[in-house]
């Protein structure tokens, strides 16, 4: 279109601004059609990819012509999904299982997508998932659901800090009132954990936000209710709406004792005949038990591990979250997951502990494209009617802690092996002997 050039001329020139490219295109090529919104954010980013092409002289064209459409409307304003989009990161997804699972939410046989560019990831957590099979299946549970921000507030001394303090912890009329300030139907503050370092108080707040993360709202609810509390006192002043004692998106020794997201368990007993008939020579229940005692607990304590003692919980949990649409940042403080092996009469008796699993159903990137085929997969394709209706999230925090226990099992057995786990990498990523 003669339109479109003239737009990506003035785009190349200076003379419209990255944030202003999509709503020239949906207002001046297509009229202001909804029904072509998606093409045109599919030509602005185009347009984007085109001028850094002829900027740099590089071809970037599987980034040019890959389409994902996770624009829409809100009230008359265009949400683009991304800023400066100029296409799509292209990942290989695989489907480990069905795997047994009987958990509180998630009852049935589960397929696992697993989005990685990482060869042996996939096969691992079929093994794994082969093993769970043969014993039964596995059991899963969500003990804690949750979504916290912490603004940090300044008193003007530290008996006005401690008064505070000492109110929110008391009060019982104090967490209702502050609720009829949250304008979000999906969430609603629970309770609020005060910290005091001087004339400093740490609001720790958390709210329950139905099937979606919560990040957003939460972030929203508590800016709110800060601007309620301050109202009402005197001499106080807002510091950060979010003080890192929440903990978002860092790895966080409170996130493990107080919980954050979903808080998921697993175990599985896997009986001495399984190992053997499952994982290389000399795999049993003591050999298993004592390569987790000792990597995961004895290594990790050397090593000066805070947050988290595992096999490799990062590297199904980052497949599972790329496959869902999961925010990929929250891998580092959801990865704090603790896996127990211990040698019981007959078998083995392997569990894993995710006290911060961050994930959603609804948000972000579980709301489009490959990522919401994933989740219909699942059977967590639906969206709850309120704060406490979110079912579907806690069954995919069971399904994803299945996958985290399916692979550590697995790699845990591989190392109980001897050399099989680095034999088997090298096999199936460069195909030698």
């Amino acid at each position: 279109m003669d339109k479109l050039k003239e737009i990506k001329d003035r785009f190349a020139e200076g003379e419209i601004k990255q944030q202003h490219l999509e709503t020239m295109i949906f207002n001046e090529v297509y009229d202001s059609d909804a029904s072509r919104l998606q093409d045109a954010c599919h030509d602005a980013a185009r347009i984007r990819c085109s001028v850094a092409e002829e900027s740099t002289g590089v071809s970037l064209d599987l980034i040019k012509n890959s389409r994902l459409d996770n624009s829409g409307l809100s009230e008359g304003h265009l949400l683009t999904g991304i800023e400066m989009k100029v296409g799509a990161a292209l990942i290989p997804m695989g489907l480990a299982g069905p795997v047994k699972i009987s958990g509180e939410y998630a009852k049935g046989e589960y397929y696992l997508p697993l989005a990685t560019n990482e060869a042996a990831l996939v096969a691992g957590v079929q093994r794994g998932v082969k093993a769970i099979n043969m014993s039964g299946g596995i059991r899963t549970q969500v003990t804690f659901d949750g979504m916290s921000r912490a603004p940090l507030l300044e008193a003007p001394d530290i008996d006005a800090a401690k008064k505070f303090c000492i109110r929110v912890q008391e009060d019982r009329d104090l967490i209702q009132e502050l609720n009829k300030e949250i304008k979000d139907p999906f969430v609603r503050l629970e309770y609020i954990e005060p910290y005091q370092l001087g004339t400093k108080v740490f609001l720790r707040m958390v709210c329950k936000t139905g099937d979606a993360m919560g990040m957003n709202g939460v972030t929203k609810a508590s800016a709110d209710i800060a601007r309620r509390i301050l109202k009402d006192l005197e001499g106080w002043k807002l510091i950060t709406i979010s003080s890192n004692l929440c903990t978002d998106k860092k790895a966080s020794h409170i996130n493990i004792l107080q919980g954050r997201g979903k808080s998921v368990h697993a175990e599985v007993f896997v009986p001495e005949e399984v190992l053997q008939k499952v994982f290389k020579k000399g795999v049993t229940s003591r050999s298993v038990e004592r390569v987790v005692f000792h990597k995961c607990y004895l290594g990790s304590t050397l090593s000066g591990t805070i947050s988290g003692f595992n096999v490799n919980a990062a590297n199904a949990l980052a497949a599972f979250f790329a496959a869902t649409g999961q925010d990929m940042a929250h891998v580092v403080s959801s990865s704090a997951a603790f896996v127990q092996a211990d040698a019981v009469e007959g078998g083995l008796h392997f569990m894993v502990s995710m006290p911060s699993l961050e994930i959603a159903t609804i948000g972000g990137g579980t709301n489009f494209g490959t990522a919401r085929e994933a989740l219909k997969l699942l059977g967590c394709g639906e969206i709850g009617t309120s704060p406490d209706d979110n079912e579907n999230v806690k069954r995919l925090a069971e399904i994803c802690c299945t996958a985290v226990a399916a692979l550590d099992l697995n790699t845990a057995c591989a190392q109980a092996a001897g050399y099989e786990m680095a034999d088997s990498h090298v096999a199936l990523a460069r195909g030698e002997k």
